[in-house]
């Protein structure tokens, strides 16, 4: 008999760890704004126009309501001046993970951090790719819309570390080089708010 039970207990253990995802994968899209730089030449401020983002993160699970995270998130966004537009991609890469504030009910709310990378991509040609190390946080509201699969809404802040003075947007093909524009302060700024679905795997 109590071969019996064992042997049942362990099939229900089996059962419920099948039944539970290791892996998730969750695209989003979003709006993001924020993020200024200044001009070498006049002084003026030279920001990061709002633009459209998108997002991804692959997460690996941890504990029973804990994610490692790989987050992924891109916006194709732009520089007015003067002398006309700068396209701009901006881009974050960051290691970290999700945590929850309140697993219970119908609408469940997270906790989201990473540390990471910033790169910023001119599509002007002949400008470097500027990279500089960067970290997030996020609040995030998550919606069950079956067992596996969850809808997302997340709000995330990145703050990149810059060296007050330091030219991010350089050319070569001024002899010695050329920079216009300059890092405004000691970091950059930016908010982002998005709309995902999170899949279990």
């Amino acid at each position: 008999m109590r071969a019996i039970v064992l042997a049942l207990l362990l099939l229900g253990a089996t059962t419920v760890m099948a039944q539970e995802s290791t892996f998730r994968v969750a695209p989003h899209a979003g709006f993001r704004v924020g993020g200024g730089f200044e001009d070498d030449t006049t002084g003026a401020s030279r920001d990061l126009e709002e633009a459209a983002s998108f997002a991804l993160a692959l997460e690996l699970r941890h504990g029973p309501e804990t994610w490692w995270q790989l987050w992924y998130s891109r916006q194709g966004s732009e520089i007015i001046d003067p002398a006309g537009r700068l396209d701009v991609d901006v881009e974050y890469l960051h290691v970290g993970g999700t945590a929850p504030i309140n697993s219970e009910g119908r609408v469940q709310s997270y906790v989201s951090g990473g540390l990471g990378a910033t790169r910023f991509s001119p599509g002007a040609s002949g400008f470097d790719d500027e990279t500089r190390f960067s970290f997030s946080l996020g609040l995030g509201l998550a919606v069950p819309l079956s067992p596996r699969v969850a809808l997302r809404l997340e709000a995330r802040g990145y703050l990149t570390v810059m060296e007050s003075d330091t030219a991010v947007f350089c050319r070569s093909d001024f002899g010695d080089g050329f920079c216009s524009i300059y890092a405004k302060g000691s970091s950059l700024f930016q908010v982002e708010l998005l709309a995902g679905i999170a899949f279990d795997l």
